[in-house]
């Protein structure tokens, strides 16, 4: 399961798409709302590739079975992370069918969080997207971006949350927002 495609992702409704120009090239940032939906999630405080290999395993072992309910669950996409007051937070989206009762989860540091309806800004990039400081300049030129294309009104920049959308077997063609 950890190397098959996903079948499910998460869903939501682009409100606006606002195309860029930039040095780099011409960009394609999306205003998106995302419904209230629940995510599996697991916390550390280490920003370290170790750290993330224990959040990924952690909740890879939830969707593999290792919950209250021994239920399979497939995986989805995308993998999302934040970064928030010193917490790096990864989770994975629960498919529409394990939404209404999650199976409750058995290890202590994997959690089910109730994210409420959300509007976000977002652009998507390739490659591999491994580093706190890559993911910290994309945040930084989205930012600049929307400000020079007068789209920043009301956009909190306090905090972000960074995505990806493949197994790490993909080496092509990779979706990273």
């Amino acid at each position: 399961q950890y190397e098959t495609e996903v079948n499910e992702e998460t869903p939501y409704t682009v409100i606006k798409t606002i195309p860029v120009k930039t040095v780099d090239g011409d960009w394609t940032i999306e205003e998106r709302n995302y419904p209230a939906a629940k995510w599996v999630c697991h916390e550390t405080d280490r920003p370290n590739s170790r750290s993330r290999r224990k959040s990924f395993f952690s909740l890879f072992n939830y969707i593999v079975g290792t919950n209250a309910d021994d239920a399979e669950i497939p995986m989805t996409a995308p993998v999302s992370m934040q970064k928030d007051a010193g917490v790096y937070r990864m989770c994975f989206y629960l498919p529409a069918a394990h939404q209404a009762a999650p199976p409750a989860p058995t290890d202590a540091d994997v959690f089910i969080q109730d994210r409420p309806s959300m509007t976000v800004v977002t652009r998507t990039f390739g490659g591999f997207a491994t580093k706190d400081s890559h993911w910290e300049t994309e945040a930084k030129d989205l930012k600049d971006a929307l400000q020079k294309a007068g789209e920043d009104k009301g956009v909190d920049f306090s905090t972000y949350y960074r995505a990806g959308y493949d197994a790490p077997t993909t080496f092509v063609g990779r979706r990273n927002e």
